[in-house]
């Protein structure tokens, strides 16, 4: 049976509080590691990476420390890089161990260990040991982390960013993000009532997507936001693989695991004609 690779992302604001710090949103947690263990019981061709956000554990830390601009950008800066990677990893071990609890194979992958950055962006990753878990049946899972670089001293990197990263190696099939908001809207849908889901992302009407993206619909984390994810994004659909962003309540991992497409915001992928060209060459 041919393996499906899935990549999949757990936004912060899905499995913890983004309003009190280090707060797991416990319910929404268990039930998303239920619907893992359940479509991987039905479809065991199912090869998962999943990535998670750090919601409420890292990014007050982060904000607070100005990590992302690297050392030197606040007083105290060694420190907070240090109380932020031990946020963001605790998180992680919490996942973990109910993803174990619950029967899933699944392991710690920490970024600030297996990355590099220069000026803010991934350098060089090893994701050998990500691809020898994913081959062996088991589930690695990456984070939101700080890690250190070459140009700022240390920086933090989003998990879409390191999703795009790693799609260069493992190319999985689909990549699909879980999140509060189930999609991307032409305003923030917890604000304005009157915001309309956009059921497609495409070269075509990116230009526009990137207006409804500004002010605070961006602005809820220290990565950048929804226009962050949604460049991120792309440039994973360049690569010729499907991504959506979709909300994660109760049935929806199930669903899509199951094959469902277009209960979000579907981010088309463009194939690279001159590749493909040279491959049927």
């Amino acid at each position: 049976m041919t393996p499906q690779k899935v990549m999949i992302k757990l936004g912060g604001s899905l499995i913890t509080d983004k309003n009190v710090p280090h707060t797991i949103r416990y319910n929404s947690l268990k039930m998303v590691v239920q619907e893992l263990k359940e479509s991987l019981d039905t479809r065991p061709e199912l090869s998962l990476l999943i990535g998670h956000g750090g919601g409420s554990f890292p990014h007050p830390i982060a904000r607070a420390f100005r990590t992302i601009d690297g050392f030197g950008a606040s007083t105290g800066s060694v420190r907070g890089f240090v109380l932020c990677q031990n946020a963001a990893s605790t998180l992680n071990r919490l996942i973990i161990d109910l993803m174990v609890d619950y029967g899933l194979d699944a392991v710690s992958i920490q970024p600030s260990a297996c990355c590099v950055a220069a000026d803010g962006r991934i350098a060089r990753i090893f994701y050998e040991p990500i691809e020898q878990a994913m081959r062996n049946g088991i589930i690695p899972v990456v984070f939101g982390d700080c890690v250190f670089d070459e140009v700022r001293g240390c920086t933090v990197i989003s998990t879409e960013q390191i999703l795009k990263c790693l799609s260069q190696y493992i190319r999985p099939d689909r990549v699909l993000c879980f999140e509060q908001v189930g999609g991307v809207y032409t305003a923030d849908p917890l604000r304005d009532k009157d915001a309309k889901l956009i059921p497609e992302i495409n070269e075509e009407n990116i230009r526009q997507v990137e207006s409804y993206l500004g002010g605070a619909y961006s602005a809820n984390d220290v990565t950048g936001g929804m226009r962050d994810k949604v460049h991120e994004l792309l440039e994973i659909a360049r690569m010729g693989i499907e991504c959506e962003i979709l909300r994660g309540d109760r049935g929806y991992v199930k669903r899509v695991l199951m094959g469902e497409r277009g209960l979000g915001t579907i981010i088309n992928p463009v194939f690279n004609t001159d590749r493909q060209t040279k491959r049927k060459e």
